[in-house]
């Protein structure tokens, strides 16, 4: 068997060449450039690194272009010497940090020092590329790094200049342009490339915009439990003078026997009394910004005492707590006969605001800057420092879930310490307050079904209003809201609710604090405002403990349904609020009026279906119908001009036993008739007027001249007549 020799090749590999487009590298550049602002603009970079960024970047990509066709071994030295020095940086960084929070600043300083260096050496289009890619990395810690809107600033260019990235790099690099054999020109009708190019470009961009605001609206969220990070503080805040457990509000005045109304930026809620005499409004300023899986009330404050105008707390003792192994304060609060679920809260304070630790009820671990911390006998917690700007701190608080039908079983045994405290009444309450209470809870057998029927009858029979004027002098607050104005704002909302189930034998309290806030749709945290300030009730359940009841607002789920896990519905109440805040009162009024009528009709539509439904599906046959004839009519109507020509020459020809093929082009069309002399010699000029004209006007993008098509209609009048008067045999 004889043996040959078998020679193997490899095939080379051939090199990408540079990039010479100066377009595509100037595109990618602006990327790289607004990614690296937006991270600088959260104010977590170093100087060093800051400046080094907005001024290296741009000489990086200059360099790149110059030296793309030279290959430097000693740059590439450089870069990678300059990358061993930043990941030894961001290393020591994130040795230090104490959180996976922490550790983002430097992991954001390794991004932007990763994309100044690759800057420097970017010759060829799959490096541009790379550049695209790390700045999408870049934009996407700005916006981890984000707490507002603000990153829609950087956001949006970024997205266009992307969109651009795209269309230039669909482009064949100039060496790979195959150069074509055979070009020809045609005018377009709408003047040219250019639009045609801008109006794809648009629509491109109009597309990926639609589908990804669809899918980033009807996302679900992912559970907190599954993204939770480990809770931490941060931040410093001025000491409180003195301080000895006890709430300090230095936004308000001394408090000497006279009614503190609100400040703009000072709730008197936060202090040693509500009084329900106050009146005001609170600014809208940002003061906390809360991370959080759901929405809870923050707590603050707790008064158990009424006097008639004004709540205060009967034992204001407080008891000093230090931090644990883990540098965590923890709460004792007692164990739980229902069901809890675990909820890690972060805030952020934006602005200065009292001592107060607000948290989610029950608070059990608190994550805060000091050394101590102040719990009293109601679970609320006090800071030796106020809440500045900058501070930050975590809670972990176990939030009893409670179920109608538990709360329904439960017995209706209650302490008499807890009967004495919880259910005092101030002296001289009308009696009619009382009877008010017995007649709503009427019927009502458990504690539950008491808190929900005087819960109910206050939403139906009180309005909201914030600018109520002052009490008649000697009033009681409550007999005045419930029989005479029944206006008022939370504070008058919340302690009617707590008086009247204090009169019919339920412990109730008020609380103060803040509201959930507004869910920021694109950062995802609370945005919890100086307006948000809150009071709402606690009510005692014998086994269970104290639960809570928002009167005013609702009660915020503890396990939201459905619509609480798409962003959807909150894009749909923004934008809703915003209408209802630009819209004239006039307008929203004659709105009403005009949904009103609607909700009417639409009433009465249901309650006559079977006519509604019939006069619906007729109302349907006939827009089906008329839109067939329209259909029709527009089949039927011939076609004029050139065209109208060329059919009557078509209809001849196909009458003299020679149709045109679908596959034909009029051009074939007649090359066919030609030599299937189906026209005599005269007429064949005739029907090549006709061809002639009708190509011109249907694909050379030109009208053709009046006269031509009225010369075109007359030769194809002349080609029917010809061949209709004559016999093939005249011809042939």
């Amino acid at each position: 068997m004889s043996s040959a020799t078998v020679r193997v090749g490899f095939v080379k590999r051939t090199k990408e060449p540079p990039e010479d487009s100066v377009r595509l590298r100037v595109v990618v550049a602006a990327m790289v450039m607004v990614a690296l602002v937006a991270v600088l603009a959260q104010g977590t970079i170093d100087a060093f690194t800051w400046v080094g960024g907005l001024l290296l970047v741009p000489a990086g990509y200059a360099f790149s272009y110059v030296q793309r066709h030279n290959s430097s071994v000693a740059t590439k030295v450089v870069l990678v010497v300059g990358l061993v020095v930043a990941l030894a940086s961001f290393l020591q960084g994130v040795r230090s940090a104490t959180t996976v929070e922490q550790a983002r600043i430097p992991l954001a300083s390794l991004f932007v020092w990763v994309q100044i260096l690759h800057s420097f050496d970017v010759p060829r289009r799959r490096d541009l590329a790379f550049s695209v890619v790390s700045s999408l990395i870049l934009i996407a810690q700005a916006g981890a790094l984000s707490f507002g809107t603000g990153f829609l600033v950087f956001l949006v260019p970024w997205g266009g200049l992307a969109a651009a990235w795209l269309y230039l790099s669909q482009h064949p690099a100039s060496r790979e342009a195959t150069e074509p054999s055979f070009v020809r020109k045609v005018a377009s009708r709408g003047g040219g490339v250019g639009p045609a190019v801008g109006r794809s470009l648009v629509a491109a961009i109009v597309v990926v915009v639609t589908a990804t605001a669809v899918v980033f609206a009807f996302m679900p969220r992912l559970p907190g439990t599954s993204v939770r990070l480990p809770p931490f503080a941060a931040g410093r805040g001025l000491a409180v003078p003195g301080f000895d457990g006890q709430v300090a509000n230095p936004g308000l005045p001394a408090q000497g026997g006279e009614v503190v109304n609100f400040a703009a930026s000072a709730y008197p809620g936060f202090g040693s009394q509500v009084d329900l005499r106050a009146r005001g409004r609170l600014s809208d300023r940002v003061v906390m910004r809360v991370r959080s899986s759901q929405a809870a009330l923050w707590r603050g404050q707790v008064y158990d005492t009424f006097d008639g105008t004004a709540w205060t707390a009967s034992d204001t003792d407080s008891v000093a707590i230090g931090q644990s192994d883990d540098q965590s304060f923890v709460i004792s609060t007692g164990a739980s006969a229902v069901p809890t679920r675990r909820l890690v809260t972060t805030f952020y304070v934006e602005s200065h605001e009292p001592n107060i630790v607000f948290a989610a009820y029950a608070p059990q671990q608190v994550f805060f800057p000091s050394t101590q911390l102040s719990v009293d006998q109601f679970e609320s917690i006090r800071a030796p420092i106020f809440l500045d700007q900058g501070l930050v701190y975590s809670v972990i608080s176990e939030i009893p879930i409670t179920q109608p039908e538990l709360l329904r079983q439960l017995p209706a045994g209650f302490r008499v310490a807890d009967l004495s405290t919880y259910t005092q009444l101030p002296d001289g309450l009308p009696k009619r307050v009382v009877g008010l209470a017995e007649g709503i809870t009427a019927g009502a057998t458990t504690i539950y079904d008491k808190v929900a029927a005087v819960q109910d009858w206050l939403r139906r029979n009180t309005r909201y209003n914030l600018d109520i004027p002052p009490d008649p002098p000697g009033a009681s607050a409550v007999d005045h809201f419930l029989f005479e104005s029944r206006e008022g704002f939370c504070e008058h909302i919340a302690t009617a609710m707590a008086v009247l189930l204090r009169a019919v034998g339920v412990p109730t309290r008020l609380v103060t604090g803040f509201g959930p806030g507004e869910r920021n749709t694109f950062t995802g945290y609370f945005e919890v405002r100086e307006s948000d300030a809150h009071a709402w009730v606690e009510v005692l359940y014998p086994e269970v403990g104290w639960v809570q009841y928002d009167p005013t607002f609702g009660v915020p789920p503890a396990a939201p349904g459905l619509g609480g896990r798409f962003i959807a519905p909150e894009i749909l109440r923004a934008v809703g609020r915003f209408i209802s805040r630009v819209i004239p009162e006039p307008v929203k009024a004659a709105a009403r009026e005009v949904g009103a009528a609607i909700g009417a009709a639409a009433r009465a539509a249901l309650s006559a279906w079977p006519v509604t439904v019939g006069v619906a599906a007729l109302v349907l046959l006939v827009g089906l119908a008329l839109r067939r004839l329209r259909a029709a009519r527009r089949r039927a109507r011939p076609p004029t001009g050139a065209a109208g020509a060329f059919l009557t020459l078509s209809q001849t020809l196909r009458a003299r036993g020679h149709p045109r093929a679908e596959h034909q082009t009029p051009a074939e069309f007649l090359r066919a008739i030609r030599r299937s002399r189906t026209l005599p010699p005269d007429l064949l000029p005739e029907a090549e007027i006709v061809v002639r004209t009708f190509e011109r006007e249907r694909f050379s993008g030109e009208e053709p001249a009046p006269e031509d098509v009225e010369e075109a209609i007359a030769a194809a009048a002349r080609v029917h007549e010809g061949a209709t008067r004559a016999s093939p045999t005249d011809w042939s």
